[in-house]
């Protein structure tokens, strides 16, 4: 399987370029924040299973055109819009993965931000997932965490990373060539690696949530009153916003971690941070939430000797 059109993620490409049809899992989870590409990768790996072409896709076969013009006919994009996904959407689905392909010789059914399933529709889809069938599902959301873990261990899970900054700057410059060429590198030095922030960036669409993650990753090497106020900030935001925080301050402090050569105390706030973003979709208190992140890095930033001052060498690009 061949994603060569897939932005960076050589470690997702190195994992799936063994694989052909035969291989590939019935069950995959893709996890990565917003704005990482999750949906072009699931469209990627959809259209090389429907290719004609063994280690496809080709791009040329009647299948891969029928995938580019959006009318091939055993592929699916549940929940294209976001937001929560309810039990009898999930009994929708299970009813139609039973209906044979109409060509190929299995369907794809990708489930876009499968994370805002609730206990009950993840329950629901649990029996899917362990009937036999002719279906592969692909299930989309910020962290894996964000699903059971009964569901969890029936899949495989793969991770998109944040991708270069040049990366980010190239892409820019195809897509947005009447843009001035310095607000092109600021987008790309501002948007944590994410081709999906940048373009917003670049727009001046900047949201709420992105807005204080920023200020939250620019405060680590600014002090502690400083990393108390982006937490309260972070408190005041609608449960959305609060999860695209989370969601931003991952990839920066996933930057950071590179940037340090994976301290201790990054690692622990980035899982600390991993572990929010898990909670809110499950309607924990978002004032409780910052509560408990400026407490962590109080202890993690600034608490004496259990502590590690962070010393302000690194210089945030958010």
């Amino acid at each position: 399987m061949r994603l060569s059109h897939l932005l960076g993620n050589e470690r997702l490409k190195e994992a799936l370029a063994p694989l052909f049809k035969e291989d590939f899992p019935q069950s995959v989870i893709l996890e990565g924040a917003e704005g990482l590409g999750k949906r072009t990768a699931a469209f990627s790996m959809a259209k090389a299973l429907m290719c004609q072409e063994k280690d496809g896709p080709c791009g040329h076969c009647g299948p891969c055109v029928r995938m580019e013009a959006g009318s091939h006919p055993d592929y699916r994009l549940f929940n294209p819009e976001g937001g929560l996904i309810k039990v009898d959407d999930v009994r929708e689905i299970r009813r139609l993965s039973f209906i044979r392909p109409s060509e190929s010789s299995q369907k794809v059914f990708v489930l876009n931000d499968s994370g805002k399933m609730n206990p009950q529709a993840q329950n629901a889809l649990l029996k899917v997932l362990e009937e036999p069938r002719e279906t592969v599902f692909i299930l989309l959301c910020r962290q894996a965490e964000e699903l059971l873990e009964t569901v969890r261990s029936r899949c495989v899970r793969y991770a998109l990373e944040p991708l270069p900054r040049q990366v980010v700057e190239e892409e820019l410059e195809k897509r947005q060539p009447e843009k001035e060429p310095e607000a092109r590198r600021q987008a790309a030095e501002n948007c944590g690696g994410s081709l999906g922030r940048a373009l917003q960036l670049l727009e001046g669409a900047e949201g709420k949530g992105s807005a204080v993650a920023r200020r939250f990753l620019a405060a680590l090497h600014q002090g502690e009153w400083q990393v108390l106020t982006a937490c309260v900030e972070a408190g005041s935001l609608n449960r959305e916003e609060f999860a695209l925080f989370c969601d931003e301050a991952c990839v920066g402090l996933w930057h950071l971690a590179r940037e340090k050569g994976g301290e201790d105390w990054i690692l622990s706030l980035y899982e600390y941070v991993r572990g929010l973003s898990a909670r809110v979709q499950w309607n924990a208190s978002v004032s409780a939430m910052s509560g408990g992140l400026a407490a962590t890095c109080g202890q993690l930033l600034f608490a004496g000797p259990q502590g590690r001052k962070y010393d302000g060498s690194y210089r945030s690009s958010f």
